[in-house]
């Protein structure tokens, strides 16, 4: 089976979410970015001793906006630039037991859903797989040092530590 996305707009939408306690927007890569206007664009992951220090490093931005801003009548605007977060999407990878990667499906997606309804043997060719493994890679290295790693909240506006948001899970 190969995914074909609709351009329907749903995954475009609703991009603020609660995760581990903290509001947190669309995950953008290094120079993503400069895609959004810079007031709708905010911290998300770092990594360091503390935020504000010498050698904190941002690794990861977000989109504070809850509907993407080049989500037009017909669609995504900037599709054959857009971020590595919607290029992803209705997928996703994380990391699974022994290392190996596991990939999740977002049903919420309507093309998704319709593709996968009634099958029993799923295999989807995953075309935005580089995408997918460039985000891993963020999650990874705040997990490889969870006491050095932290999450902006968009509510609170504070940096959380990765560690903290472990626990209170």
């Amino acid at each position: 089976m190969v995914f074909v996305c609709r351009r329907c707009g749903m995954c475009c939408r609703d991009l603020v979410q609660k995760d581990k306690g903290v509001l947190r927007g669309l995950t953008l890569l290094p120079g993503e970015e400069e895609l959004f206007p810079e007031t709708s664009v905010r911290p998300a992951v770092g990594i360091g001793r503390r935020p504000h220090e010498r050698g904190f490093t941002i690794i990861a931005r977000q989109l504070s906006l809850e509907t993407c801003p080049h989500l037009g009548d017909t669609g995504c605007l900037i599709y054959s630039a857009r971020p590595a977060s919607c290029r992803q999407f209705p997928f996703s990878l994380r990391e699974g037991p022994g290392g190996r990667q596991q990939m999740g499906l977002d049903l919420n997606c309507p093309a998704l859903a319709e593709l996968v309804e009634g099958s029993t043997d799923l295999r989807i060719r995953f075309e935005d797989r580089p995408s997918a493994e460039r985000l891993l890679e963020v999650s990874t290295r705040a997990r490889k040092r969870p006491k050095k790693a932290w999450f902006y909240d968009l509510e609170s506006g504070k940096w959380m530590r990765y560690d903290n948001l472990i626990d209170e899970c």
